[in-house]
């Protein structure tokens, strides 16, 4: 039981990662109408958003694995 609260939280992180990432982008874009940014903050916004997908792998690696064992027999 608290395994799958542990994959649920860890996959609803990894998704608010993934929005924040996207959200951080969508900031950058309207600033550079105005400004030229260097390329390291755009780096930074992919990195969260590759940071949430593999928050969202290891949940679901989390979750077959629970699934494995919950299907072995004793």
């Amino acid at each position: 039981m608290v395994t799958s609260v542990l994959v649920w939280l860890i996959a609803i992180l990894g998704l608010i990662m993934i929005v924040g990432g996207i959200w951080g982008l969508v900031i950058l874009w309207n600033q550079t109408a105005w400004t030229r940014l260097p390329l390291r903050y755009y780096g930074m916004t992919i990195g969260m958003i590759c940071g949430g997908f593999a928050m969202w792998g290891i949940a679901q690696g989390l979750r077959l694995l629970l699934l494995i064992l919950a299907n072995v027999p004793p």
